[in-house]
């Protein structure tokens, strides 16, 4: 649920260009760039209540968000206002699902990946071998001043971003994901406020869970560099262009099974290879999507290869079918040790 959540908040819609006070388009613009950066403090730095509209293939569904950053972190609470009840309280690296419908509460612990996480990544440097930047003037969003960006891919292997940040804060406001000027999804704030402090009490969480069964994630053990290769050696050949492998982990499943996970960036848009042993789940061969999210699948020498991200179908499928073990856990996996 955690993970579910986080993808879809962090996903971009259309923003109409006709409602942009016009501003000449100057390319790569440092200054555009520089806004980026700015909102990319915003998201974990910023204090802030609203209201968050979410829209995907065809559907709405709308949350109340509270966010600050105290004692040097980050403490979030996410309530849904429409459809299934749910909650969703961050402090941290420790994130806690709430499902009452269900009596049901997930916890888990991963890096932190804010209300807005996709942004709170981005490589000012990456960005621009990848993208063109683009000042598109000033609009207004949720009754704010707000400067409009437009995020062009130079190749066929990423989507498009749009964004609205608002002129004080540099808090995204609405965020924008294009396939080629065609509206994938989007999240916007319909109502927001910057409050100067918000109470501990705003962070706890609605219902009683007493009694509610608890499932706890283990956090995936994260190699201190991604140079460092855990025991089953995987490798990333013939990436997509400017995607390079960011963080590289390991999830013990059982006790003699473990999933690991690489997780690859070119600055703003994200992917995951999952590579664990067949059979665990039902297998996935070829491609697979939702709404914006492209997931392919393979399986190599009895393990299960899973890639899946915010990215065209081309780029998750070209990942997959790069990741190739070395010889040495080629050999180990041939002799069933």
């Amino acid at each position: 649920m955690t993970r579910a959540l986080t993808a879809f908040l962090i996903l971009f819609g259309l923003i109409a260009p006709a409602f942009a006070a016009p501003h000449k388009q100057d390319g790569d613009s440092a200054k555009a760039i520089d806004l980026l950066s700015q909102a990319s403090d915003a998201v974990r730095r910023e204090t802030y209540r609203g209201v968050i509209v979410y829209l995907r293939n065809g559907d709405a569904d709308t949350l109340k968000v509270v966010h600050r950053y105290h004692d040097h972190m980050e403490e979030e609470r996410l309530i849904s206002l429409s459809g299934q009840a749910r909650e969703v309280i961050r402090k941290g690296d420790k994130v806690t699902s709430i499902l009452p419908d269900h009596q049901l509460v997930l916890v888990s612990e991963h890096p932190p990946k804010s209300l807005l996480g996709s942004v709170s990544h981005f490589s000012p440097e990456q960005l621009k071998s990848n993208y063109q930047v683009v000042d598109m003037g000033t609009t207004r969003s949720a009754g704010r001043e707000c400067r409009v960006i437009a995020i062009r891919p130079r190749d066929k292997f990423r989507y498009g971003y749009k964004m609205l940040i608002d002129s004080k804060t540099a808090l995204p406001l609405k965020l924008d994901l294009l396939d080629h000027g065609k509206r994938l999804e989007q999240m916007m704030f319909t109502e927001v406020s910057f409050p100067k402090t918000i109470s501990d009490s705003e962070f706890v969480p609605s219902y009683d869970v007493h009694g509610f069964r608890i499932v706890r994630h283990q956090a995936v053990h994260v190699s201190e560099s991604a140079s460092d290769e855990p025991e089953e050696e995987w490798k990333a050949t013939d990436l997509p262009a400017g995607f390079k492998l960011a963080e590289d982990g390991v999830r013990q499943l059982t006790s003699k099974a473990s999933v690991r996970q690489m997780l690859f960036t070119d600055g703003v848009a994200t992917v995951s290879a999952f590579i664990a042993p067949a059979g665990l789940r039902a297998p996935l061969k070829g491609a697979t999507r939702m709404g914006a999210i492209n997931a392919y699948g393979d399986i190599v020498n009895n393990t299960q290869i899973t890639v899946v991200g915010e990215v065209p179908a081309i780029t998750a499928r070209r990942i997959a079918e790069n990741l190739v073990q070395t010889k040495k856990a080629a050999a180990k996996a041939a002799s069933g040790n």
